[in-house]
């Protein structure tokens, strides 16, 4: 039986367009594609099929995170959760036991040690063990200002040297350098509802709340930065891709490195300077939800919404 190609390049994912009306050009085999399943697509375009297993387990596992470094992922046991780092054949060695059953935790990367929190329990990990999270006391001139240790929050993230702490609707933020001093009675921003995402780029940090998202701008002194809002669309919470996304070399030419989420608007660009772009407006169609999951390979985008 003679071999026929149907399609071999596409220009994209396609799922507001009736797949009937779907432009295809007959003669280089490249058009939309309505649906893909198991499937690859290179930078030029080219569909090949997808490599690779995939490993099923009973155990609840959760907060999955992996940035240039170790990998660590939470299961859930019978009356509370368990920290683990994932080698590279997938085995799991022991982290920390204890902590509170079916309470996410969110990381920062920074060197050779992951920072960690939960709203129950935080620490820091370095060379497969975990410590207590660092308590910086006051270094210096005499004066009035009080400090606190770093709260218990998620959506952690570091952005001019201070960590930034999400606890409900406030997002507590520390000393230049010390993420364990904190001045609650300065340091913060806080907004009408719960904070969804706290993504640091280079020029400010993105927020999403559940009412909307914004960017707060880099200024020369932390007392000038102030939120911009952007869109009345929030995202879907832990949507937010690991690592910034190097946009410069694809059809959208953006300079620097750009945050990437999910809201129920689409796949969402958030730029270095301050813009929001939805990638995904004139050809996809987002399911709707509150939460969601990212994993990216080169340009290869796998979001789960839910």
């Amino acid at each position: 039986m003679t071999e026929s190609i149907i399609l071999k390049g596409t220009l994209g994912l396609n799922n507001i367009i009736d797949p009937l009306r779907h432009s295809y050009n007959p003669e280089t085999g490249v058009g939309f594609l309505a649906e893909g399943q198991n499937i690859d697509i290179d930078d030029s375009g080219m569909l090949f099929r997808r490599a690779g297993q995939v490993q099923l387990s009973a155990v609840s596992s959760h907060s999955l995170f992996c940035d240039t470094g170790d990998c660590f992922v939470v299961q859930d046991r019978t009356s509370d959760a368990a920290l683990y780092k994932v080698g590279t054949d997938y085995s799991l060695s022991g982290i920390r036991s204890g902590l509170m059953k079916g309470s996410k935790v969110s990381y920062w990367q920074e060197g050779v040690k992951t920072y960690y929190s939960s709203a129950y329990q935080n620490g820091v990990i370095e060379a497969g063990i975990s410590s207590a999270w660092p308590t910086n006391t006051h270094v210096g001139v005499d004066t009035t200002r009080h400090f606190a240790t770093a709260p218990l929050g998620i959506h952690i993230g570091v952005f001019r040297g201070r960590m930034w702490i999400v606890v409900d609707n406030v997002i507590w933020v520390s000393e230049p350098y010390a993420y364990g001093k904190f001045d609650m009675a300065r340091c913060f921003f806080q907004f009408g509802s719960r904070v969804l995402m706290n993504k640091p780029v280079q020029g400010g940090v993105w927020i999403s709340t559940e009412e909307y998202t914004g960017f707060i701008r880099n200024a020369e002194k932390f007392t000038d930065m102030s939120f911009e809002r952007k869109t009345e669309i929030p995202a879907h919470e832990y949507s937010a891709n690991i690592e910034l996304i190097d946009l410069s070399n694809t059809s959208l030419k953006i300079p620097g490195l750009s945050a990437i989420w999910s809201s129920n608007d689409g796949l969402t660009i958030g730029t270095e300077d301050g813009q929001l772009i939805v990638a995904t407006k004139d050809n996809l169609l987002y399911p709707s939800g509150s939460s969601g999951s990212m994993v990216n390979n080169n340009f290869n985008i796998i979001n789960s919404i839910y």
